[in-house]
């Protein structure tokens, strides 16, 4: 037998037994269920004095659902409560978890410090079922009053390392990553008054295999969770890239932004408008940047918009000076009514190499970095705030311009 009959055989084997495999934690061919599609980080505001500020948990269209949740723990997913997602489900005997938080940290399990090694029997892509906490959760929540005919969606900034979630007894979805954000979408799950929120996290899962890394080794939810709101036709996403002329003065803005509509009827005519401002607050060049309408867009239905302008000798951004201006995206649909503002800081700034010399804005640069885990010596993978900002502060006055954050965002 050849070689590559050999292998032939060896892949047609392991297909079948991932068909097989019917646990979605167990599954490389599955790492999202109805999962958003990821995007920058946005938030609508209802004003442009608010977008301007460009504090998103300000928003009226974002609420936080930091809070303390019902919490049961147990060691194997064959001991979890199999109904706990179901409005009738009793909890009144469980106890309560900040949330965000790591469980390991408020009584249930221990934490793992490992550099390489796996902390569970190493036999991808599956995981030990007689040992693998899962954590389940359930939160009461109420949607502002102010968001009706709005389109609404749960984010999970972090959690470790699978989950599924429920509203109101629905499987909404599934997600691993735990880095980076879960989005789903759940207006159809919602109704008036309260509304029941269940989440059912396991420590392990075939995504643990490549997170492996040489930190501390915790889960549960341990980011922000909150919803948000958008209009039916929402600017879904945008990328902005600013690129310096070879005098580094000028600068080209160039924005590529997603229209979507999530509606039921038709759109058409929605006109998108790009304007930039100062850290006083103050338009750049005393216009509107840029201006275009939209393709008509039927439900479900995206479109891709793209814009440019030329911005005049823009204060560049440096570890040294670092400018930041205010960008502020306003949707306007067909009588002319602003929808919804959205906001962004950017940074003009061109990194290149030249001649072998890396360069910040045409100038040499030398990196004095360091590798940063996003840790808290007390509240472990939940880290606030005010800390990072005392990270920050910390490395500054060590002179160091340049931070990897090892191994994740």
């Amino acid at each position: 037998m050849t070689s590559n009959k050999i292998i032939f055989y060896i892949y047609f084997i392991l297909s079948l037994c991932l068909n097989a495999q019917t646990l979605d934690w167990e599954n490389p061919h599955i790492f999202n269920i109805n999962k958003e599609d990821p995007h920058a980080t946005l938030i609508p505001y209802s004003s442009l004095d608010k977008a301007l500020k460009t504090e998103r948990f300000s928003s009226e269209f974002l609420k936080v659902l930091n809070d303390n949740w019902k919490f049961n723990w147990v060691e194997k997913p064959a001991d979890r409560p199999l109904d706990f997602y179901k409005e009738s489900f009793d909890d009144t005997k469980w106890k309560t978890i900040p949330v965000p938080s790591n469980w390991q940290l408020k009584g249930y399990g221990r934490p793992i410090y490992l550099n390489i090694p796996y902390p569970f029997e190493k036999n991808p892509p599956f995981i030990q079922h007689n040992y693998n906490p899962v954590g389940s959760y359930r939160y009461e929540f109420t949607v502002p009053n102010n968001w009706n005919e709005k389109e609404i969606f749960i984010n999970f900034d972090g959690v470790e390392s699978a989950f599924y979630l429920w509203i109101n007894g629905n499987k909404v979805g599934y997600s691993q990553d735990s880095r980076t954000p879960a989005e789903f979408k759940i207006t159809k799950f919602l109704k008036p008054g309260k509304n029941l929120l269940a989440v059912g996290v396991y420590r392990w899962s075939d995504g643990s295999y490549l997170e492996c890394q040489d930190f501390w080794r915790l889960s549960g939810i341990f980011r922000n969770v909150y919803l948000f709101s958008t209009p039916k036709v929402h600017i879904r996403a945008f990328k902005v890239v600013t690129d310096l002329n070879e005098n580094y003065t000028d600068a080209n803005l160039e924005i590529t932004t997603k229209l979507f509509n999530y509606g039921t009827k038709k759109s058409e005519n929605d006109r998108i408008q790009i304007s930039l401002y100062d850290r006083n607050n103050k338009i750049v060049q005393n216009e509107v940047l840029t201006t275009q309408k939209s393709t008509l867009l039927h439900p479900n239905d995206e479109a891709v918009i793209y814009l440019k302008s030329k911005i005049e000798n823009p204060l560049k951004w440096s570890a040294e000076e670092p400018n930041l201006y205010t960008l502020i995206l306003k949707l306007f649909d067909k009588q002319n009514k602003v929808t919804e503002y959205l906001s962004s800081k950017v940074g003009f700034r061109e990194v290149e190499m030249k001649n072998g010399q890396l360069l910040l804005n045409g100038k040499p640069i030398l990196f004095k970095g360091v590798d940063r885990h996003e840790h808290d010596p007390i509240t472990g993978h939940f880290v606030t705030e005010a800390s990072m900002i005392q990270d920050i502060k910390l490395m500054k006055q060590y002179n160091i311009n340049s931070v990897r954050t090892s191994h994740y965002p």
